[in-house]
Parts: structure tokens; C-alpha cells; sequence
């Protein structure tokens, strides 16, 4: 929402078989990120559980009311942007699943750069606070949501809030190559995947046409590239639009994001 991070509470019920040295990584590991977004860990609890490990987080920030960012404020055209890439983590998923269901006794080459770029990507997401917070303080943006459920659940949940509709271009997505590559051997779409799978927290951005001065200055003050996905529309339906195999423009509802309770 573009505020600025302030402290957390951790709190973690652990098993007892628990080794000692994976409780002092999961700190270690939470105080190196708090530390890199000037977060203060103000407190939170510590308990045993008979199983399994749970670790609740709670984070605070502050941002003038004005200025944060919500869900509800697009309106019918204003273009969406999507930061960074997209994909990399699901695909990341996806070659550490293959890893573990492989038989020990076939031969496995290592992982290649790309490959261990994409598990980093999934193992150890990059918050994109300070674009968050510039994206804020600028007023480039009207309207805001991470992409931890996917890009579809993203759109589909600020047009709702919004109450307008979307059209997303298929072509534009900034689908990771080296997702791309990984999906497409295995015959799997590529675009699908990448909308849908979430765990990427990168950012949905509305923006009025007239903001687009201030945007590209936010993205250039936090570091993470923007791409132009699509626009807002009065017309209430969220679609995909792709180019098919014969050249002909097909528009179809946008897939299903990730759903924690289905």
C-alpha cells in the first residue's frame, strides 16, 4: 500500500525435534531482511507446538492517508503496469518438485544458472517495498496490489474493488525467459502459468495516462522496471487478449489466480 516499514512481531510455534541450527537460520534470516528495510522486530512470541512448525509474522508501516495505495482507486483508462518479471517462481516450484520425485539412483545434472536463478526466486522473494513506497509518495499510481496469489487473482480483485473491467495483453506479459524456456519443453503454456501460479510479489499498477511522467521517475527511483500489460475498462468483464496460432485476436475471460481455499 506504499507505506513505509516500521516494526514487526515474529512469533513461532515450534516442534521439538526442531534442530537448533534451522530456529537460528529462520532468525538469522528474518533480522537480515528487517535490517535491509530498516525494520525494527519489536517483539511477538515464541512457544512449542506438537507439530507442525507455524511462524506468524505481523508487519507495520506508515503512509499518509492520501497518499496509500489501495485496491479501489482505477478507473476505465488507466493503463495497467506489472514490475519486474513474472513466472520465475512458479517455475522455480515446479524444478524442485521434479528434483525431489526423481530416483535416487538416476543420474541428475546440477542446476543451471538460470534454472538456480528461478528456485532463488521462489525460495527467496524480493519485496518490492521501495518502489512501493516511491510508486506512494508520487502519486503515480492510482491503484495497487502484490502478485503473491498471481497476476489473475491481482486483476480480477482490483477490478472488483474498482468496479471496472480489464483487458490484459497475452504478448505484453513480462513472462521470465527463463520460465518461458522451462514451460514451453515441458508443453505447458507458459502465459497460464505465469498468471496464475503466484509466489513472484512483484506489483499490479493502475495508472492515469497523465501520470506516466511521474511513473517512469518511480521507476527509475526503485529500481525495478515496469511494463505495460493492459488497460482498465468500463465494460465490467476481465479478459486476456492473445494473437493465435493463425494471426486471429482471441479475447477469453482471465484464468483463475491461486485460491487458498479451494
Amino acid at each position: 500500500m506504499g507505506a513505509a516499514p516500521r516494526l514487526a512481531l515474529l512469533s513461532m510455534a515450534l516442534p521439538p525435534a526442531l534442530p537448533l541450527a534451522d530456529f537460528d537460520a529462520l532468525a538469522a534470516g528474518f533480522a537480515a531482511l528487517a535490517a535491509r528495510h530498516g525494520l525494527h522486530v519489536a517483539g511477538g512470541n515464541l512457544t512449542r507446538s506438537p507439530g507442525p512448525l507455524m511462524i506468524d509474522v505481523t508487519v507495520v508501516g506508515t503512509v499518509k492517508r492520501r497518499q496509500a495505495l489501495t485496491r479501489g482507486g482505477a478507473r476505465p483508462g488507466d493503463d495497467l503496469y506489472v514490475s519486474g518479471t513474472i513466472g520465475a517462481a512458479a517455475a522455480g516450484l515446479r524444478m524442485l518438485r521434479e528434483r525431489r520425485t526423481r530416483s535416487a539412483a538416476e543420474n541428475t545434472k546440477d542446476m543451471d544458472a538460470d534454472e538456480e536463478r528461478c528456485v532463488e526466486r521462489y525460495l527467496r522473494p524480493e519485496p518490492r517495498v521501495r518502489l512501493g513506497v516511491v510508486l506512494s509518495r508520487t502519486r503515480a499510481a492510482a491503484a495497487c496490489m502484490d502478485l503473491s496469489d498471481g497476476l489473475a487473482d491481482a486483476a480480477q480483485q482490483m477490478a472488483e474493488a474498482s468496479r471496472v473491467g480489464m483487458t490484459i495483453d497475452a504478448a505484453s506479459l513480462p513472462v521470465d525467459a527463463a520460465a518461458r524456456a522451462f514451460f514451453d519443453a515441458r508443453g505447458v503454456d507458459a502465459v497460464t502459468e505465469a498468471m496464475t501460479a503466484g509466489d513472484d510479489y512483484e506489483l499490479l499498477l493502475a495508472v492515469r495516462p497523465r501520470a506516466h511522467r511521474r511513473l517512469t521517475a518511480a521507476s527509475h527511483h526503485g529500481g525495478v522496471a515496469l511494463t505495460r500489460v493492459g488497460r482498465c475498462t468500463e465494460n465490467p468483464a476481465v479478459v486476456l487478449h492473445r494473437i493465435v496460432g493463425d494471426g486471429a485476436a482471441d479475447t477469453a475471460p482471465l484464468p483463475k489466480g491461486y485460491s487458498h481455499f479451494r
